[in-house]
């Protein structure tokens, strides 16, 4: 075999170490250029593990008001319930004691009503022309005058009050 332009052994290692030198430079150039984005990557890698512990730092201290909130909350709610529990206590007395008013009062009408004599119907009774006598009017007023003393003199609880009001209120 004959070599074209006698090239010489020499040479032709040579020219192999030389294009061998060229791929190797190309090479490194690509590597190089690789390294330098793993450097900006590492880089913005330390920004975001930066920016990662300012985040958690923002949240430890966003947890502790919440707990603090949450803390004074509760003792509000705590607060709130105590009251609610001593209104339910008041209002059950108040039941209580209204129940028991309202079964005296039962009581009253039901012995009043078979005390009076049998009423005839409002239709059918007749209507007074006039106002009665000062006879007829005086036993009355003294029976009033008397209920009313006594009334007074009975004292009469604010829940009792309150409940003859509320019941006032209704009819």
């Amino acid at each position: 075999m004959t070599l074209p332009l006698n090239l010489s052994l020499p040479l032709i290692g040579d020219l192999t170490v030389a294009v061998l030198l060229l791929a190797t430079i190309a090479y490194v150039a690509v590597l190089n250029r690789r390294l330098g984005h793993l450097r900006n990557d590492k880089a913005q890698l330390e920004q975001l593990i930066h920016g990662l512990n300012i985040a958690a730092t923002s949240a430890q201290s966003g947890i502790s008001e919440l707990r603090q909130a949450t803390d004074d909350v509760g003792k509000d709610l705590d607060k709130k319930v105590t009251v609610g529990q001593a209104l339910r206590d008041d209002l059950n007395y108040l039941i209580d004691r209204g129940g028991g008013l309202a079964d005296r009062l039962e009581g009253t009408i039901r012995a009043r009503r078979n005390e009076a004599p049998p009423r005839a119907p409002e239709a059918a009774r007749p209507i007074p022309a006039r106002a009665a006598t000062d006879d007829k009017v005086m036993p009355l007023r003294v029976e009033a005058e008397t209920r009313t003393a006594d009334r007074r003199a009975s004292p009469v609880s604010r829940a009792e009050r309150d409940l003859i009001r509320a019941l006032g209120g209704r009819r």
